[in-house]
């Protein structure tokens, strides 16, 4: 199983790397220019967010944090273009270590800390998001189910304030 799931982080990221199709690229058009405003993302499938967020980045989408972006929604800070990401005042974001669900039918759903991809999910986040997560307990594989929230000037560290430029 732990051999399955580092060759499954390995694709991931070699997704990342990947171009992506500018025709396949989902994002909302406003004034002209590719903007994508992430309101309320409870986050969801690493593979996912790897393939939306590479898809976005090669496309050069603007992205708006004006709400909570958690769980696998925060790798937009490993993947995409800095310049092209800023957050408003009431924006966050949540951290927390990875998991796998195993699904059996007629069996209930087991959920494991799943501590290779929490390690390569932690250690593809910049720097000063590392250390703000370290300062809060998670250092990459160890369980931490416990979501870590990062709001105002913490934010602020990692995400440039947006302007009124980036909403226009």
């Amino acid at each position: 199983m732990k051999l399955l799931q580092l060759a499954l982080a390995g694709v991931l990221m070699l997704c990342a790397l990947a171009p992506a199709s500018a025709r396949d690229v989902p994002v909302q058009v406003e004034s002209g220019r590719n903007v994508t405003f992430i309101t309320d993302d409870p986050g969801g499938l690493i593979v996912d967010f790897v393939k939306k967020y590479s898809d976005m980045r090669d496309a050069r989408t603007k992205v708006v944090l004006t709400g909570e972006c958690v769980s696998a929604c925060t790798l937009m800070l490993s993947i995409l273009r800095p310049e092209l990401v800023c957050a408003m005042p009431e924006a966050a974001l949540g951290f927390h270590s990875a998991s796998t669900i195993t699904k059996e039918p007629g069996k209930p759903d087991v959920i494991e800390h799943a501590p290779e991809i929490s390690l390569l999910v932690f250690n593809s986040y910049p720097a000063k998001v590392r250390s703000f997560l370290e300062a809060r307990g998670w250092r990459g594989a160890n369980a931490h189910p416990d979501i870590i929230w990062v709001r105002g000037k913490n934010l602020r560290k990692m995400i440039r304030p947006c302007t009124e430029a980036d909403m226009s």
